[in-house]
């Protein structure tokens, strides 16, 4: 089978890494691909070098901020005619690959699926994120007019979790809807490679946050959390790790830092080129997200034995079973989160890490993603 992706970029996120290894297991299944991305990047070279084709074609997105100045004519016509050019470049790639189905791997354009209706050709949607709930905006101008279009569009859309699909159930035919999870591959397990050890009344606390530093993310609530367990005697160690391109955020990230008085107890080393090292270091995974589609991050912890303290929203609410392998706290409530940090170190020995790790990779791993791809592609 021949299959065309189109990415949003050319760099990574955590939808194309959920791309990549969806590539990879299909092209283990035999599977011939070709990827197209607006602009090269880390994601382009990846899979470059899994010897799969890549094209690229500038286009822009159908994104907009809720509550932001309209585009002036100027600025619509020119996104107008680029992506005109792009779905007739995307066109002839399809006629040229003659493709069994066009694949789009994200909601920020329809290039893609107005090019397959172009040429005749089954379209299938990803869809990795809510929008406006996680990332802060809506598609075409306005949600359900763009879900009508995505509906239209496509012979089948996907989705990451059953919370976005939830979403997008008024908008999407029933038999078109189908659930395909992140796999989240890790290293396997070995022998001391299950999280920290266990933290007694006495011993530091450490607890790490993993991925882009975003408001979305909502790491100054961890913050105010913090400061409220500094407060009640805990010792603890917080790393914000991952990438920002918000300098502004990351500046009032370091402020709420700060003014918290926590300098010595909250670091943000950057990004990290091993998060599995980096999980294994730490006693607990924090994930505040406003709303998580999935939890790419969350299964990544968990397949590492450590127990997860996540906002009780989006796909966390799928993943985290309060008391076996981590703690929901109330969105927006440091008060409680604070309260879930305190009952972790107090609680911590009752998690069973290795339960917790094994739980995670029996549920999410390339042999079930594997056989949920391929209902999706019959």
């Amino acid at each position: 089978m021949q299959l065309l992706w189109l990415a949003h970029e050319g760099g990574m996120s955590g939808a194309n890494s959920c791309l990549i290894e969806y590539m990879q297991i299909l092209q283990e299944e035999g599977h011939r691909q070709w990827l197209v991305t607006p602009s090269r990047g880390a994601l382009s070279e990846r899979v470059a070098e899994m010897n799969i084709p890549v094209s690229c074609i500038p286009f822009y997105s159908w994104t907009s901020v809720p509550g932001s100045p309209p585009l002036t004519m100027g600025d619509r016509l020119r996104r107008w005619l680029r992506n005109k050019i792009a779905q007739k470049k995307m066109a002839d790639l399809i006629r040229d690959t003659s493709p069994d189905f066009v694949l789009t791997n994200t909601i920020t354009t329809p290039v893609g699926a107005y090019a397959a209706r172009r040429t005749e050709k089954k379209h299938i949607w990803f869809v990795h994120e809510f929008g406006e709930e996680d990332h802060g905006f809506t598609i075409a101008g306005n949600f359900a007019r763009g879900a009508g279009i995505m509906d239209r569009l496509s012979d089948k859309i996907v989705f990451n979790s059953t919370s976005v699909r939830q979403k997008f159930e008024s908008y999407i035919a029933p038999a078109k809807r189908y659930i395909v999870h992140n796999p989240a591959v890790m290293p396997p397990l070995e022998p001391g490679s299950i999280g920290s050890g266990l933290p007694s009344p006495a011993q530091k606390l450490t607890l790490i946050m993993l991925g882009q530093i975003a408001p979305s993310k909502d790491p100054i609530e961890a913050v105010q959390a913090l400061q409220i367990c500094r407060e009640k005697g805990l010792s603890f160690e917080l790393n914000i790790v991952g990438k920002s391109d918000q300098p502004a955020y990351l500046l009032e990230l370091q402020q709420a830092i700060e003014t918290a008085g926590l300098q010595e107890y909250v670091k943000i080393p950057g990004p990290s080129p091993a998060p599995a090292l980096r999980l294994r270091e730490n006693h607990a995974l924090l994930m505040c997200s406003r709303m998580e589609a999935f939890g790419r991050v969350t299964v990544e912890a968990l397949k590492m034995g450590l127990p997860v303290i996540a906002a009780n929203t989006g796909g966390s609410l799928e993943l985290i079973e309060d008391g076996v392998n981590g703690y929901l706290y109330r969105k927006g409530d440091p008060q409680d989160l604070a309260a879930k940090i305190l009952q972790l170190q107090r609680d911590y020995g009752l998690f069973d890490k290795t339960k917790i790790a094994e739980a995670a990779r029996r549920e999410f791993n390339r042999s079930n993603t594997a056989l949920e791809l391929k209902k999706v592609l019959c």
